[in-house]
C-alpha cells in the first residue's frame, strides 16, 4: 500500500475498483474521516494537500484543534524493580 505525507500527517492510498480511480484515506487522526481521491499522483497529492489545508482550516475555525496523527508509539514509566 502507497502512502503520502503532508504536514506531518500520513494518508494511505489504494486503488478502487468500484469506483475506478484511487482513493486516499488520512490515517491516525482519530474520529475524523478524511478521503480524497484522484486518477493520478498529481492529482493524488493536489487532492491531499487540498483536503489537509481545509481540514485544519476548519478545524482552526471552530475552537476544536486537529487532532495529531498518532506515534504508534506507548511510553511508560516503570519502577525500578520491574527494570531487568
Amino acid at each position: 500500500m502507497k502512502t503520502m505525507t503532508y504536514k506531518g500527517y500520513t494518508a494511505e492510498i489504494y486503488y478502487s475498483e468500484e469506483d475506478g480511480f484511487f482513493v486516499g484515506d488520512v490515517v491516525g487522526i482519530g474520529d475524523d474521516i478524511v478521503s480524497f481521491h484522484g486518477d493520478t499522483d498529481e492529482e493524488l497529492q493536489a487532492a491531499f494537500e487540498g483536503v489537509m489545508d481545509h481540514y485544519l482550516e476548519v478545524k482552526e475555525r471552530q475552537d476544536n484543534p486537529p487532532q495529531k496523527h498518532f506515534a504508534w508509539r506507548f511510553l511508560a514509566r516503570l519502577r525500578q524493580a520491574f527494570h531487568l
